[in-house]
C-alpha cells in the first residue's frame, strides 16, 4: 500500500510541475499548438492514471477480506482523484488557449 502511495504523490509532483512547464511555455505558443499539447496531456494523464489503478488493484488482488475491499476502494478512489485533476488542468488550459485566442 505504501508503494501505491508514493506513487501516487510522484505523480501528484509530477503533474504539478508539469503544470508550471506549461504556464511558462503558453507565451511561446499560439492557442491552436496549446489546444493540441492540452489534449494530448490530457490523454497521457488518463492513461497513466488507468495504468496506477490497475497497478493497485493488482496488489489487491493479493489482499483478502476487508483490506482486499478497501485496496480497492482505495485505488478507485485515487484514480478517480487523478482523472479529476487531469481534467481541471485541462479545462483551465482550454480556458487559457481561449483568452489567448481572443487577445490575438
Amino acid at each position: 500500500m505504501n508503494k501505491v502511495m508514493i506513487t501516487l504523490v510522484a505523480s501528484l509532483f509530477a503533474m504539478s510541475v508539469g503544470s508550471v512547464a506549461i504556464a511558462a511555455d503558453a507565451a511561446k505558443m499560439d492557442a491552436k499548438s496549446m489546444m493540441a499539447k492540452a489534449e494530448g496531456d490530457y490523454k497521457a494523464a488518463k492513461a497513466k492514471a488507468h495504468g496506477d489503478a490497475e497497478a493497485a488493484e493488482a496488489q489487491c488482488k493479493k489482499m483478502t477480506g476487508d483490506a482486499k475491499k478497501s485496496c480497492k476502494k482505495d485505488a478507485e478512489a485515487k484514480e478517480k482523484a487523478a482523472k479529476a485533476d487531469a481534467k481541471a488542468a485541462y479545462d483551465k488550459a482550454k480556458a487559457d488557449a481561449k483568452a489567448m485566442k481572443k487577445a490575438a
